[in-house]
């Protein structure tokens, strides 16, 4: 009951800018067939605002009461007015920072750990590594995937099953297999990690001649429609640097 109040105050405080506010606190839907344990972590962390300063201002003090809305009863039992819901907020979203810390790579790439390895051995430069990963638009979109089970495969006779578990990539470091952002991103990962990437387009696609490639004809038409954003097209449609979301999990380190 407590969840349902918080959500609705939020909701009524939010009314008269929701129009212009809703598209950026997001979580990155990666299809309906999502991986619900991989983006409980990400809400709007990444995401990108296309508000005006006065806006994104205007709509910020609200942000920790839509955030409370997804807590447990439990972290609500002292929020009884509007300020103490904004404080309690305000300290989980502190904590967050705390126990699961952004870490920034060089070239505007940033990562944050969604699932820890186990082993001692951690991915290195050069080192050869069968990954999965899955490909998602800033906003949202999802482009596509290998072995997240976000994609169908022939399992015989003709019949198509998910490619979790079944699917995945082998990849030389250092021999641009993948964009140069994601090969600093994997460094240091350990076995069965997975880690969340906000790629910049400079050291993005382009940088691996467009590899990994998609293998259906959606994932095709998906990462050509980025590409069109990414270049421009025409006077109508400018150049815009869109940044990519990777999820990327390392399976075995083969050295």
């Amino acid at each position: 009951m407590q969840r349902y109040c918080a959500f609705l105050l939020a909701v009524a405080l939010l009314l008269p800018s929701i129009g212009a506010f809703s598209p950026n606190l997001v979580r990155v839907s990666f299809s309906k067939r999502e991986d619900t344990a991989s983006t409980s972590s990400y809400t709007s962390l990444f995401a990108r605002s296309d508000l005006t300063r006065r806006q994104a201002l205007r709509s910020l003090p609200y942000l920790p009461l839509i955030l409370l809305s997804s807590f447990p009863a439990s972290s609500l039992a002292k929020c009884t007015d509007i300020e103490s819901c904004r404080e309690a907020g305000e300290r989980k979203m502190e904590q967050d920072a705390i126990d699961n810390p952004i870490t920034k790579l060089p070239f505007g790439v940033k990562y944050k750990v969604l699932q820890p390895g186990t082993g001692d051995r951690i991915v290195a430069e050069n080192d050869n590594i069968d990954l999965i990963f899955s490909v998602n638009r800033l906003g949202g979109g999802y482009m596509y995937s290998r072995g997240f089970g976000f994609e169908k495969i022939d399992g015989g006779n003709g019949k198509m099953i998910s490619d979790a578990g079944l699917d995945s990539i082998r990849v030389q470091l250092g021999t641009r297999e993948v964009p140069i952002g994601i090969q600093e991103a994997l460094v240091g990962m350990k076995k069965g990690e997975r880690r969340r990437v906000e790629l910049p387009p400079n050291v993005g696609f382009a940088t691996s001649n467009w590899q990994p490639e998609p293998t259906t004809k959606r994932g095709q038409a998906t990462l050509a429609g980025y590409k069109r954003v990414l270049e421009g097209n025409g006077t109508n449609q400018p150049p815009f640097p869109a940044l990519s979301i990777w999820d990327v999990e390392v399976l075995r380190i083969r050295k």
